[in-house]
Formats: structure tokens, sequence, C-alpha cells
């Protein structure tokens, strides 16, 4: 349309003559402000917007779109907050809203060791200092890491550079917004400040022998971040040096000895462990011939004993026989058993003639045994011997 001023009629200062209608849709909101009042009103009613005469276009808002693990903070004009959580609607669909009318999302600057361009372009440079402050306008709520690289001193003055990851999230936004600006940069130095401490009560060789349960008894003051809405899951250790390069050269021997110290124990373990296993056999395989000869001992015992009672049934059959043989001939049981044991010795005699004879062994008799005597002539003069 053409449209010419009317008398007394001139363009508005400061703007253009003509402008165009604003698009209003579920993306888009239009801040208009009353000349006539001075409020302000946010239309969000689709169509095309004109404003009114004595209203002016402030801004033209895009809807804040917040994620399920996300928090959006605004602040109005009275100073009041106002939460969005992403998961306050009970799903995982998030949640999405206009800012309203005098009020603004609020920005924070958090410490990161990554710069604001490096953020935007999505450039993680995983530096372990916080040398930047970047702006964060919606609150992550999901767990993240953070690099440091810390110098500390032992008890016995020896410097070191110690490298890690912090692992912590926000838990409490509210509490977090009320007590820090930087929830971020105080777990940093916080857990720099609690690390510094621990390593400070222990000598360099305490330090290489325990230093992660060193890094968790740092990580143990919950007050401190419970107090900001923060959670600090774990505080770890994954690089340590000496800043002196002579005490670095005296601490890498220190790590060659020990190492060569467990390579030896190793060794004289597995050592230990074969001649015991080699004992071990040697103990079963003695136990086992103990057994055996257990065995072979108790098998000749019951041999002997089956031999020795055969023998005696059979002495005792031949006894019995002999007696009633001589019932007739030698009626007196006396003198029966006076020839049972004549007979008997007589046999012992010839068991012991025979053996003598056809072995190897010696007979010495006294003249006692054989009733002999010796006698030599007798001179006269001459002692008796």
């Amino acid at each position: 349309a053409v449209i010419f001023p009317a008398a007394h009629e001139v363009p508005a200062e400061g703007n253009p003559a003509v402008r165009n209608a604003v698009n209003v849709d579920d993306e888009t909101a239009v801040l208009v402000l009353s000349l006539q009042t001075g409020q302000q009103r946010l239309v969000t009613d689709q169509g095309l917007f004109f404003p009114q005469p004595l209203e002016e276009i402030v801004e033209v808002r895009k809807l804040v779109r917040v994620e399920p693990h996300e928090v959006a903070i605004v602040r109005d004009n009275k100073g009041a907050f106002t939460f969005h959580a992403g998961n306050g609607t009970g799903d995982e669909s998030g949640a999405a809203f206009h800012i309203p009318p005098f009020s603004e999302l609020v920005t924070m600057m958090w410490s990161s060791g990554t710069s604001k361009e490096d953020v935007k372009a999505n450039v993680v440079r995983n530096a372990k200092q916080v040398a930047y402050k970047v702006p964060v306008q919606k609150i992550d709520l999901r767990p993240q890491y953070a690099f440091f690289e810390y110098k500390v001193r032992t008890s016995d003055n020896v410097e070191l550079v110690l490298e890690g990851t912090i692992f912590w999230a926000v838990k409490d936004v509210p509490r977090m917004i009320e007590r820090t600006g930087d929830p971020k940069g105080d777990v940093w130095y916080h857990a720099r400040s609690a690390l510094i401490q621990a390593v400070s009560k222990v000598d360099l060789l305490e330090f290489m022998a325990s230093f992660n349960t060193i890094a968790r008894a740092a990580a143990a003051d919950e007050a401190f971040y419970e107090e900001r809405g923060v959670k600090l899951y774990s505080l770890e250790v994954t690089r340590y040096e000496c800043a002196d390069g002579k005490t670095a050269s005296v601490l890498q021997e220190i790590i060659q000895e020990t190492t060569n110290r467990i390579n030896r124990m190793q060794k004289q373990r597995s050592d230990n462990e074969v001649e015991h296993e080699e004992l071990t056999a040697k103990i079963e395989r003695e136990k086992q011939r103990s057994a055996l000869i257990e065995a072979q001992a108790a098998n000749e015992k019951l041999q002997k004993s089956v031999e020795g009672e055969s023998e005696g049934t059979r002495l005792a059959q031949n006894t019995l026989a002999f007696l009633r043989q001589l019932n007739v001939s030698v009626p007196d049981a006396q003198e029966r058993l006076s020839l049972l044991r004549f007979f008997s010795e007589q046999a012992t005699l010839t068991k012991q003639t025979e053996h003598l004879s056809t072995g190897t062994a010696s007979l010495f008799l006294t003249p006692q045994d054989v009733n002999l005597k010796i006698q030599g002539a007798h001179r006269p003069g001459a002692a008796y011997v």
C-alpha cells in the first residue's frame, strides 16, 4: 500500500518508515512495549502481528528448548528465579517455553579448560587448567569430567605434578544458584586444596604406594559439595612426576628398583611354588609307599598266621594219632607223653642238623656240650696250665 502522511504527520525517527509484520508461530513470539503505559506483553497468538498505535516491538523471541537432562533458569525484574527442568513433564520429551516479559535467561560464567570459541566450535582441548570463563545458560545435570594438573609437595619436601580427572555432577540447581556462580571452578579448586593437604601428610614412598587411597581420602569432604548442590563422584590420579629433574631421575631409579624387586619376588614365588609342588608329590609318594609297606606287612602277617594255624593243626593231628597208636602197647599216659617228647626233640635236632649241613652257619660247641675232657701228659717239674 502507498501511504501519504497527513497534515502534521512525520515518519517515526530512528526506525524505518516501513517494516515487515512478524510471523508468530510455534517457535516465535513477539515482545511488545506500550509507549502509553510502559508495560510489556508477550504476543504468542499465531499469525502476522501488526503493532497497534503507540506500540513498539522490543524483541522477537525464539522458543527456548530444554533437554531432559538440562535445567534453564529465568530471572524476572524482581530478582525471582524460575527453574525450567527438561524432565519436569515426567517423561523424556524435554520442555520448551518463551521467556516472559520483564524476564531474562540467566547466563552463568563457569570455569573451563576450553575457551568460549572452542565451545562454540565443539572443540574439546582437555586442558588441565581452568584458564577460561565460558557462558552457561542451560545447566547439564549429567555427570561430567574435568581434567586437572596440580602441583603438590610431600612431607619430605618433594614437589610433584599430579594429573588426573574429576568426576562430578550438579544435583540441586536451586541450591547451586544460591551458593555459587561457578560450580565447576569451586569443585576444581577445592579438589586441588584437598589433594594438596592430603599429599602433604605423607612422604614420597608412602604416596607412591597408596596414591589412589590418598586421592579417595581427599574427595571425602561431602559437606562442601553438598551445600553447593553438586556431588563429587571420584577424584582419580592418572599420572604423577617430580617437578625437579634430578628428583625425577632418582624417582625413576626407585621405580626401576621397585620393579626389579617385584620381578625377583615373583620369580622367587614361582620357584617356591614349584618346590612346594615337588615336596607335595614326594610326600604323597612316601605316603603311598608307607601304605604299601603296611599292606604288605599285614598280608605277610596274615599269611604267617594261616601257615602257623595249618602247622599247629597238623602237629595236633600227628600228636593225637601218635597217642592213639600207643593206647594198647603203652597203657600209661605219662610214658606215652615222654615218648612223644623224645621223638619231637629228635625231629628238632634232625632239622637243626640239616640246616647246619646245608647252610653257611658255623657251629661252636663247648666241652660241656659234648661232655669232652682233655688231659695232656704231665712232666715232672712242669706247671699245670
